[in-house]
């Protein structure tokens, strides 16, 4: 009998352990600031500052804009430190086009605020804490 209540509490305390499992959350980036809807929006999520913005991060969507705007999302996150980067690649080539001094000529933007205009931004100046609640945050790309 006592073997039997050690498996029962054994179990139940299994059971409570799968029940608090950390749900997974979403990020949505609502995108606002294209001046056209030609080309897509490329958004990538980073959880820490190596390659950012420009590395693949952990998760890369790429959608059509519609009316002046566009949602990235990223689901099943665990909580944990994000940033996201977008570029409105308007002439859909698969990367941020420059003149010749090496100044942007697409719109793009950071998760927090908005990113420096005259260099790249660093990941603690986009990033977010996410735990386990989902959040959605405005995306204002840089003329």
């Amino acid at each position: 009998m006592r073997h039997l209540i050690c498996t029962a509490v054994i179990a139940t305390a299994g059971l409570s352990g799968a029940a608090l499992a950390t749900p997974a959350a979403f990020v949505e980036g609502i995108v606002t600031g294209l001046s056209t809807d030609e080309g897509v929006l490329a958004c990538t999520l980073h959880d820490n500052a190596q390659g950012f913005p420009a590395a693949p991060g952990v998760a890369h969507v790429r959608i059509a804009p519609q009316g002046g705007q566009g949602i990235c999302r990223f689901d099943g996150l665990p909580p944990g430190r994000y940033a996201v980067a977008v570029l409105h690649d308007e002439n859909a080539n698969g990367r941020l086009d420059t003149n010749a001094l090496g100044i942007p000529q697409e719109r793009w933007g950071i998760s927090v605020g908005k990113a420096p205009r005259w260099r790249a931004p660093r990941f603690d100046e986009a990033a977010f804490d996410l735990g386990t609640t989902s959040l959605r945050t405005g995306i204002d790309l840089n003329p």
